[in-house]
């Protein structure tokens, strides 16, 4: 208690002599404190003094219950906002002059993450993550009409999808963006989290990650699941760059991968690519890309047959038609990591084949240690069996790099 004294005393004293210096960054983070109103007289100097950026954690329950400060919210100055949250927050719910929010949430009530982000009209960069559980039901609607970039990553706390008791999982929590100007979008998606994209018509790169892996095995748990997949994808039919998980496609049945939407202005796809059976994806993003320019393949997790041959997992499957992409437009390929996996190889041989207007291929290979160096031996032999493969454009260069 003498601690907490003694640190509002000095943080009081400090901002008494702030007048009538301006405050360009102001970071307030309250562990040791529980009482409003100092937050309120803190954030209130801070606003009087012209504050420009604003760092604000709330780490501990206040008394009174804590709201943002109407002032917050009409401070004309105020253009950058960090809000990290551990408790329900209420308040006046619109930032007029707000040009970045950063917001950080562990399991909210559904009434103020519906309100926080319903009107910023100056807003260019929003951040939304933490944590949501898988109980309460959330619409959150962000409506931006300058806004640019847009990065969420929810992680919802769920039970043990391993469990016998566990027979599914309903979709609680919405995510609707209207953001006439995006430019940017980063979604780390989680299967309970539906996501509605609007009119974004200028969107120029877009990133859905995924790592959560093992939740493949439990798809029958999450209802709904294929048709907020292509809900997500109709929402981003206008993107010109895209990276994404191929896991989030293996959701889909492939009686359903029509429905997909078709992403005519796609140039570059970068596909990352966590075990072999997410190579069953490939045809249908590359069906879906008719005028794709660039191929790019990370690799987030170990092969099948990296370290094991006995190891082998089914996973790519050659279409039966060769995507329109192959035929007139597909001109790099960049393949990372190919240490002779059975499934990459056979799906890189059928792209440098089929790939009529390819100019070049080029393949990194990762030597991290003594261990792989000594397999160098080998590597001169799978670039040696890559160099023969068949090729569709006779002016396609196959490029072999390593690094570390």
């Amino acid at each position: 208690m003498e601690e907490c004294v003694v640190f509002c005393q000095f943080v009081n004293g400090l901002l008494s002599l702030r007048s009538p210096i301006n405050i360009h960054r102001f970071h307030l983070k309250t562990t040791i404190t529980s009482d409003a109103s100092l937050i309120y007289d803190w954030i209130s100097t801070a606003v009087k003094h012209n504050v420009v950026e604003l760092d604000l954690c709330v780490e501990t329950p206040t008394e009174p219950h804590f709201e943002i400060p109407r002032s917050l919210f009409l401070c004309n100055t105020l253009v950058s906002l960090k809000l990290l949250l551990s408790q329900d927050v209420s308040g006046t719910t619109c930032f007029t002059c707000l040009k970045f929010l950063h917001v950080t949430v562990w399991c909210p009530d559904s009434g103020s993450m519906e309100k926080l982000f319903s009107c910023c009209p100056a807003l260019e960069h929003l951040i939304l993550d933490g944590q949501l559980d898988d109980v309460s039901a959330y619409n959150i609607n962000i409506s931006g009409p300058k806004l640019k970039r847009l990065q969420i990553s929810f992680v919802v706390h769920k039970f043990d999808t391993r469990s016998s008791n566990v027979v599914s999982y309903d979709c609680r929590i919405f995510v609707s963006a209207d953001a006439p100007n995006l430019e940017e979008l980063d979604i780390y998606y989680d299967f309970l989290v539906s996501y509605s994209v609007k009119d974004a018509k200028y969107l120029r790169k877009a990133k859905i990650d995924f790592l959560d892996v093992d939740e493949l095995d439990n798809l029958h748990c999450f209802l709904g699941l294929a048709g907020r997949v292509c809900r997500l994808f109709a929402g981003i039919v206008n993107v010109k760059y895209l990276s994404v998980s191929a896991a989030i496609l293996g959701v889909l049945d492939i009686r359903d991968h029509h429905l997909l939407s078709t992403l005519n202005d796609l140039k570059h796809l970068e596909l990352q690519v966590q075990t072999c059976y997410c190579l069953q994806s490939l045809p249908t993003l590359l069906n879906l890309s008719p005028n794709l320019e660039h191929l790019e393949f990370e690799n987030t997790t170990k092969f099948c047959a990296d370290d094991n041959e006995d190891e082998f997992v089914h996973g790519w499957d050659a279409p039966e038609l060769v995507p329109v992409c192959l035929f007139s437009h597909l001109k790099t390929i960049c393949l990372r990591e190919l240490k002779g996996c059975p499934n990459k190889m056979e799906m890189a041989k059928y792209l440098v084949k089929h790939g009529k207007a390819l100019n070049k291929v080029t393949i990194y290979t990762r030597f991290c240690d003594e261990k792989e160096k000594k397999l160098s031996p080998h590597i001169a032999t799978l670039c040696l069996e890559v160099s023969k493969f068949p090729r569709g454009s006779r002016t396609c260069e196959i490029d072999f790099q390593t690094f570390t």
